[in-house]
C-alpha cells in the first residue's frame, strides 16, 4: 500500500480505493455543518448511480433519492450526519481492528429565520438560501437560534453504527476571538471523539502533570488516624494510589489549547498540538495515519514529525498543494 501520499479527490471515492485493515489511526475534522462553501464540485451521495435524476431545489432526486451536493451544505442536520457517518463506515473499513479513531467536530446555531425573507427564497416554499446554502424548513425542525446539537447526533449515530466511544474530548481554547453576541456566552471549546473498533485496541497512555495540590497531600503523607475509608486506614493512601508517577498523572479530558497563527489559505486549520496527542497516543511507532478531511494537511504535517506515515485526501487542489507545501517544509526540518 501507498502511504505518504495525498490523493486529490473526495473522501469517499478515496476510501474505496484503499486496501482493507490498512490503517493504523484516523484523525480528522470534518466540514461542519452548513458553516461555508468550499468551493467544490458537487458529488452524488447515496441514491442510483445509473438513475436519470430529477434534482428538486435542495438537490434531492425525485426518483431515487440521491443528494448532489457538497458535504456539509445539505438541507437538514439528519442528511448531513447520514452522509458523514457513510464516510466513516468506509473509514472503519479501511482501520486496523487495533486502530483508534478520533474526530473533531463542531457545532452551528440555527438561524432559520435571519435570511427568511422574500428576497432570499430560492423560489420554493419553506426554504431560504445563504449564497448556496439552503436548508428545508420543513425537514430541519431546529428552533431558530438554537445549536443544532450536530457533535451529539454525530456520536449517537456512530455508537449506533457499532463504533466504541472511549471519550469526548474538550478542545479548550484560551484564545478564541470574541463574538459580537449579547444574548449568550462566548463559546470557547470544540469536542473531539474518540473511537475505537474493538474493545482492545493499541493505545499508549499519555501523561500530564499532578496539580501542585496533589503533590503536595504527597508530600505531607495521608493522616490514617482521621481517615474514614478503610483504603486510608489500611494502605495510608486512597485504594490504588501508592505513589507519585514522575511521568504525572494520566491525561485528563478537557485540553487547554491555543489556536495558531495560520499563514496559508484554509479557514479551519486546527492546532498541532491538538493532533499530537492522538497520534502518539493511538499510532504506533512507524504506523500510519489516515486523515479523510486533509485540508492544508495539520495531521499529515503531525504524523511525519513523530515518526509515523500518512495518507491524505483533500478533493481541494489549492488546499491539497498547501498541504505539500508545508510537508516539504516539515521534511526539510527534519533533515536537518
Amino acid at each position: 500500500m501507498q502511504t505518504d501520499v495525498i490523493f486529490n479527490t473526495d473522501a469517499l471515492s478515496a476510501l474505496r480505493g484503499l486496501d482493507d485493515d490498512c490503517v493504523d489511526c484516523i484523525v480528522t475534522s470534518p466540514p461542519y455543518w452548513q458553516l461555508r462553501d468550499y468551493g467544490l464540485a458537487p458529488i452524488l451521495f447515496g441514491g442510483n448511480g445509473t438513475c436519470r435524476h430529477e434534482f428538486d431545489g435542495f438537490g434531492v432526486c425525485r426518483l431515487c433519492g440521491g443528494w448532489l451536493g457538497q458535504l456539509g451544505q445539505e438541507p437538514s442536520r439528519e442528511l448531513f450526519i447520514e452522509h458523514l457517518v457513510s464516510i466513516f463506515d468506509e473509514c472503519r473499513r479501511v482501520l486496523k481492528k487495533s486502530g483508534t479513531l478520533w474526530v473533531n467536530l463542531g457545532d452551528s446555531y440555527s438561524k432559520l429565520n435571519k435570511y427568511n425573507r422574500p428576497n432570499d427564497y430560492p423560489g420554493r416554499k419553506n426554504a431560504y438560501c445563504l449564497k448556496e446554502l439552503r436548508v428545508d424548513l420543513s425537514a430541519h425542525r431546529v428552533p431558530h437560534k438554537s445549536l443544532c446539537n450536530i457533535p451529539g447526533l454525530f456520536a449517537e449515530t456512530m455508537i449506533l453504527r457499532g463504533w466504541i466511544l472511549r471519550n469526548e474530548i474538550i478542545w479548550y481554547k484560551p484564545s478564541v476571538v470574541p463574538t459580537p453576541v449579547k444574548d449568550r456566552f462566548t463559546v470557547d471549546f470544540e469536542k473531539v471523539f474518540f473511537f475505537t473498533k474493538a474493545p482492545r485496541y493499541d493505545f499508549r497512555q499519555q501523561f500530564e502533570p499532578y496539580a501542585e495540590s496533589t503533590c503536595g497531600r504527597y508530600e505531607r503523607g495521608f493522616d490514617v488516624e482521621r481517615a474514614k475509608g478503610k483504603g486510608y486506614r489500611e494502605y495510608g493512601c486512597p485504594a490504588g494510589v501508592k505513589e507519585i508517577n514522575p511521568k504525572g498523572r494520566n491525561k485528563r479530558t478537557v485540553w487547554r489549547i491555543t489556536s495558531e497563527n495560520n499563514h496559508e489559505m484554509h479557514y479551519a486549520t486546527y492546532p498541532t498540538k491538538l493532533v499530537e496527542t492522538p497520534v502518539e497516543a493511538g499510532c504506533p511507532p512507524g504506523g500510519v495515519v489516515l486523515d479523510p478531511f486533509l485540508g492544508s494537511g495539520t495531521t499529515a504535517v503531525v504524523a511525519r514529525r513523530l515518526g509515523r506515515h500518512y495518507i491524505g485526501i483533500e478533493p481541494n487542489p489549492e488546499y491539497a498543494a498547501i498541504a505539500r507545501v508545508r510537508l516539504e517544509r516539515e521534511s526539510g526540518s527534519i533533515k536537518r
